[in-house]
């Protein structure tokens, strides 16, 4: 896998702090605008490793809710444990 290795500009907008990527990473990383990510930021600072986070389809979403629903009791029993 070639991965891309080049700098990113870190900038200030509003109250927050953004980290622009090029128009090729947005490819490599198949990013969509609203598009969640996990971020970790290694103990020292220095690095910072996004991974993006699965979306789940509303067919899939719908089944685990019904199941979820259905096993009601089951699942209150189970959270303690």
């Amino acid at each position: 896998m070639q991965e891309l290795n080049n700098n990113s500009k870190f900038f200030k907008t509003g109250n927050s702090f953004g980290l622009r990527l090029t128009k090729r990473d947005k490819e490599k990383m198949h990013a969509n605008p609203g598009d969640e990510y996990e971020k970790t930021i290694s103990p020292d600072g220095k690095t910072i490793t996004f991974k993006k986070k699965e979306q789940v389809d509303d067919e899939t979403l719908a089944m685990i809710n019904q199941l979820f629903d259905e096993n009601k009791e089951l699942m209150e029993r189970l959270k303690d444990k």
